[in-house]
């Protein structure tokens, strides 16, 4: 008998239906049992023991054959139709740097709970937390992928331990006079490139004004400027993936948004029209057509070791929310403007620069 009465203090009536169904384990074939009590209704345990059952018969035709974790996730990386290809690319590498020589050589129908904490535990002895969540997003995936793909019959944890190495907080923004600096050594170019020049300081003050993505700036082309009425629109990227440079969608339906444009962005934008009217770009190399992000990247390296001052473009970003913040932007107006597909994140950074109170830098009539 699977359905019986017990006694129970807690209902009206004074009993509850436990359910009680007795199954072969498919991997070991070991007896096993699943109980479970407490249901004031018969019928409700009646469906509970359908649905188990339906649930056990469809285990008896999983994939029976020998699996590594390597395996699945090969399989899980290529068909998931949710995740973004830049997103594929960066699991794909760190799966390939943490976890491909371990936890990718054993049989994924043995790996227990202890295995995969003591894998994270010792990953965690040398890396932030950050990336040991990242790296626990991988496993949790797979092991979802695997048990929704009859590989597995079970997932073998529920809950882990994320721990991580704590790091010395990062330099997140540069002040005004800093950005002058970067402005001021790309208007006297080391090998008489003035047309990259041009270009790297349209890119910044775009970054600085706006506070988009580098992969938006590469990607912004003349037709979405309009002077006129002083509006930018952000409607595409431009991103390297595995080796490949193309015009990809943005990150998040937030990412899509239109922006006003300064006036002192208008000048800039409007002179550096005037003098280069042959690309469709608003940033471009000697071509005429985009500029990849790396090579932006990799001069303002160089740039940021001549000055001794730490920089990347992503800071821009930061000025730009600082800027928000300083000016009293509600934080749901700076959600948009920046893009953020989550509010938490705004307001994290608004929490942050209320606590620390960051010194404000003029941008004349920036939002005002």
């Amino acid at each position: 008998m699977s359905i019986r009465k017990r006694e129970s203090k807690k209902t009206k009536n004074g009993y509850v239906y436990e359910v009680l169904i007795k199954y072969k384990e498919h991997i070991t074939g070991k007896t096993k049992w699943i109980t479970k009590s407490g249901f004031a209704r018969k019928v409700d345990a009646e469906r509970f023991e359908e649905e188990t059952k339906a649930r056990l018969k469809e285990n008896i035709h999983l994939k029976t054959e020998k699996r590594t974790f390597d395996d699945v996730f090969q399989i899980y990386i290529v068909n998931d139709p949710f995740t973004k290809e830049t997103t594929k690319f960066v699991r794909k590498s760190v799966y390939n740097k943490h976890l491909k020589d371990t936890i990718g050589k054993c049989d994924i129908a043995k790996i227990d709970y202890e295995y995969i904490q003591n894998t994270l535990n010792e990953l965690a002895k040398v890396n932030t937390k950050q990336t040991i969540e990242g790296i626990y997003k991988i496993i949790n995936g797979v092991f979802t992928f695997a048990y929704n793909n009859n590989y597995i019959s079970r997932k073998p944890y529920v809950k882990l331990k994320l721990n991580g190495i704590r790091t010395q907080s990062k330099k997140k923004t540069i002040t005004l006079e800093e950005f002058n600096m970067f402005i001021e050594r790309y208007k006297h170019p080391v090998k008489n490139n003035v047309l990259e020049s041009d270009n790297y300081i349209v890119a910044l003050y775009i970054g600085l004004y706006t506070g988009i993505r580098i992969s938006e700036c590469i990607a912004l082309k003349r037709e979405d400027i309009d002077l006129a009425n002083n509006v930018m629109s952000i409607n595409k990227q431009i991103q390297t993936i595995g080796g490949v440079t193309k015009i990809t969608t943005l990150k998040s339906e937030a990412s899509y948004r239109e922006l006003p444009i300064s006036n002192e962005l208008h000048d800039i934008l409007e002179k550096h029209f005037e003098k280069y009217p042959e690309s469709e770009y608003v940033i471009f190399g000697k071509d005429m057509n985009y500029v990849k992000s790396q090579k932006i990247r990799k001069s303002l390296n160089r740039t940021s070791e001549k000055l001794g001052i730490p920089f990347h473009y992503h800071m821009l970003r930061h000025m730009f929310i600082t800027q928000l913040y300083n000016k009293g932007v509600d934080i749901k107006v700076a959600q948009s403007l920046a893009g953020h597909s989550s509010y938490q994140t705004t307001a994290d950074i608004y929490t942050e620069l209320d606590q620390q109170k960051t010194v404000n830098f003029n941008t004349s009539n920036l939002y005002s």
